[in-house]
């Protein structure tokens, strides 16, 4: 796992994309703006729509077919959050 680096300062910076998408937050060394760049928020983003597409499938779905679109929409957003997490990207935010 790359570590992030503030760009502002180049100092180690800890944050976790998920569920964070989009959202600005503070670097904790010299209060520069920080957001994730887009490729990170559009993969998370995409995996959001996995999540409901699981869910949407799970609670109305009750043929094998269902089932197996829900266990494939899972998988995707499985790895759709481990890509958001370990391609992770800081950028300054506007």
């Amino acid at each position: 796992m790359s570590r992030l680096a503030c760009p502002y300062c180049m100092k180690p910076v800890r944050a976790n994309p998920i569920g964070r998408w989009y959202a600005g937050f503070l670097c904790p060394h010299c209060d520069g703006k920080l957001q994730f760049d887009r490729a990170t928020n559009a993969i998370g983003m995409g995996g959001s729509a996995f999540f409901f597409g699981m869910m949407f499938a799970i609670v109305m779905g009750r043929t094998a077919l269902a089932h197996a679109i829900a266990a494939a929409c899972g998988g995707l957003w499985l790895a759709s959050l481990g890509l958001s997490y370990s391609l992770r990207r800081v950028v300054k935010r506007p």
